[in-house]
C-alpha cells in the first residue's frame, strides 16, 4: 500500500478505529521485534554469519542490516538474554530472562522495556540467588506492563541501588566522611560551570528535592506548555534550593552576619548627585540585580575619596527578621505572585518600594513573599506589587502588554482550604437576621438574659 492510499485509508477512521489501529499497529511491531530477536538467536545457535563469511553476528547486522554498533550490540544482548542459547558442549540453555522474552512476544511490553530490564539484571551482582533474580524480573515486568519505560527505568536504578547496599561493604571511615566532590570555575560571561559526585544518600536527597521543584510550570493563559528543558528546569530548582539554603538560620556567618552587601561609591560621585554606582559584588552586573540582592542582605554604603581612603563606613540598612518573616507566612501564605504555589519554604520577602532608598520602612506592610522565579520579575519586568492599603493584601499590577487596564491581580491558590472550612459568611449573617446568633456576655449569659435580669 503507498503513502497516497494509506492516507486516504486512514481518513475514513473514526476517532476509536484510529486510536485502535495505533494500538494494534505498536503491538504489531512488538511481536515482529520478538520475531527478530528469534531470528538472531538462531543464526546465533548456527554459526551462520561465519559461515557466510562475516566475521561474526555483529559485522553481519553492521554490513547487511546497516545498523549503528549501538543498536547492533543492543539487539545482541537483547537475544542472549531472552533467547535459548547453544553452550560449547552443543547444548541448548533456555534463556536467562525467557519471561521477558514472552512478554515482548505477546505484546505486553514494548522493545525499550525490553532494553531497560535487561539492561538492569545484567548489572545484578553475581550474590543474587536464582529466585531473587526471577522476583525482580517478575516485578518490572509487572511494572513494564502497565506504565512507561520511564518508570521502569526509576525502579531498575532503584533496584540495582537496594543491591549495591547488600553487596558493598563500607568502611567506618567511608560511612563517617562519605567522599563527595565538587569542581567548578567561570567562565568568560561570570556563568559558574561545575562537576562533580554525590554518595547515594545525598543524591538520593538531592532528586527527592528537584522532584517537586523541577517539574514543568502548569500552561499559561494562553495554553502554551512550560518551555524549557528537563536541564533547564533541574537548574531552577538548584537556585531555589541554594537561595533557600542561604536564608537557613543554621548557616554559617561571616563576620556575624550571614550575608552582607558593600556598596561602593566615590566622594565626586556622591557629590555630584549621579545615579550610576560601582558595586564591587561578585556576580553582580547591573543596579537591578543588586536591588534584587539587596532584599535579603545587610547594605552597608562606603564611601571613598579620589586616592582610595575610606571616608565613610555606614550601618547596615534594615532586613527582614525572622517575626517579620513568620508574619508574611500567615499573611500570605506562601509566594503571593498570582497563581504561584510556592510555599514559604522557598519564597523571600521583597521590598514593596524599589530599595534601597531612604523613606523605606522595613514592615509587613512594606514587603511581600514572593518565589525566586517572581522575585526577579518584579526586578527585570514591567510587573509592580503594591499593598492594598483597605486589607493590607498584596496585588499586582501585570504589564500593558498582558492588560491594557492593567487591573490589579491577586493569588487566590493558598486560599482555597480556608474558604471550603467553616460556615460562610451568609450562612453566618442568615442566622443573625433569622435571631439563631446570640452574644455572649463575660459571665457566659446572653444579652437578652443579661437585659431581662
Amino acid at each position: 500500500m503507498d503513502t497516497t492510499t494509506a492516507l486516504t485509508a486512514a481518513n475514513r477512521f473514526t476517532d476509536a478505529e484510529l486510536a485502535a489501529e495505533l494500538v494494534e499497529g505498536e503491538a504489531a511491531l512488538r511481536r515482529q521485534y520478538s520475531r527478530m530477536l528469534t531470528m538472531l538467536g538462531e543464526a546465533e545457535r548456527r554459526n551462520m554469519a561465519r559461515k557466510l563469511g562475516y566475521r561474526g553476528l555483529f559485522a553481519f547486522l553492521k554490513e547487511e542490516l546497516r545498523l549503528s554498533t549501538r543498536d547492533a550490540h543492543a539487539r545482541l544482548r537483547e537475544t542472549a538474554a531472552t533467547e535459548p542459547l547453544r553452550a560449547i558442549t552443543g547444548e541448548v540453555r533456555p534463556a536467562p530472562l525467557a519471561a521477558t522474552g514472552a512478554a515482548l512476544a505477546t505484546a505486553r511490553i514494548s522493545r525499550e522495556h525490553l532494553r531497560d530490564i535487561t539492561t538492569v539484571l545484567s548489572k545484578a551482582p553475581a550474590e543474587l540467588t536464582v529466585g531473587e533474580r526471577i522476583e525482580a524480573e517478575r516485578s518490572l515486568l509487572a511494572l513494564a506492563a502497565q506504565t512507561t519505560p520511564e518508570a521502569v527505568r526509576k525502579s531498575g536504578r532503584e533496584l540495582l541501588a537496594s543491591w549495591a547496599t547488600r553487596t558493598t561493604v563500607m568502611s567506618p571511615e567511608d560511612l563517617a566522611s562519605p567522599r563527595r566532590e565538587f569542581r567548578y570555575r567561570y567562565s568568560s560571561t561570570g556563568r559558574m560551570e561545575f562537576s562533580g559526585s554525590l554518595d547515594g544518600e545525598t543524591a538520593a536527597t538531592l532528586e527527592g528535592l528537584f522532584a517537586p521543584l523541577a517539574k514543568p510550570r502548569p500552561r499559561d493563559e494562553h495554553g502554551n506548555r512550560d518551555p524549557r528543558s528537563v536541564s533547564r528546569r533541574r537548574g531552577d530548582a538548584l537556585a531555589e534550593i541554594i537561595d533557600t539554603a542561604a536564608r537557613a538560620d543554621e548557616l554559617a556567618v561571616q563576620g556575624g552576619e550571614r550575608a552582607v552587601l558593600t556598596t561602593t561609591i566615590s566622594l565626586r560621585e556622591l557629590e555630584d548627585r549621579t545615579y550610576r554606582a560601582i558595586f564591587d559584588v561578585p556576580g553582580i552586573t547591573s543596579l537591578d540585580e543588586l536591588r534584587r540582592l539587596a532584599c535579603e542582605a545587610h547594605v552597608v554604603p562606603a564611601i571613598f575619596g579620589a586616592r582610595g581612603e575610606v571616608l565613610y563606613l555606614g550601618r547596615s540598612s534594615p532586613h527582614a527578621t525572622k517575626a517579620q518573616r513568620r508574619a508574611l507566612a500567615l499573611r500570605d501564605r506562601g509566594c503571593a505572585f498570582p497563581g504561584c504555589t510556592r510555599s514559604p519554604k522557598w519564597c523571600a520577602p521583597h521590598h514593596v518600594d524599589r530599595w534601597p532608598r531612604g523613606d523605606v520602612s522595613t514592615d509587613i506592610d512594606s514587603m511581600v513573599l514572593v518565589c525566586g522565579r517572581h522575585h526577579r520579575m518584579l526586578h527585570h519586568t514591567d510587573w509592580q506589587v503594591r499593598i492594598n492599603r483597605r486589607d493590607g493584601q498584596p496585588e499586582f499590577i501585570p504589564p500593558t502588554w498582558r492588560d491594557p487596564r492593567r487591573r490589579p491581580l491577586r493569588n487566590t491558590v493558598h486560599r482555597v482550604s480556608t474558604r471550603r472550612a467553616g460556615p460562610s459568611r451568609r450562612i453566618r449573617c442568615h442566622q443573625r437576621a433569622s435571631g439563631k446568633h446570640k452574644a455572649t456576655g463575660k459571665s457566659g449569659q446572653t444579652t437578652t438574659e443579661r437585659k431581662r435580669t
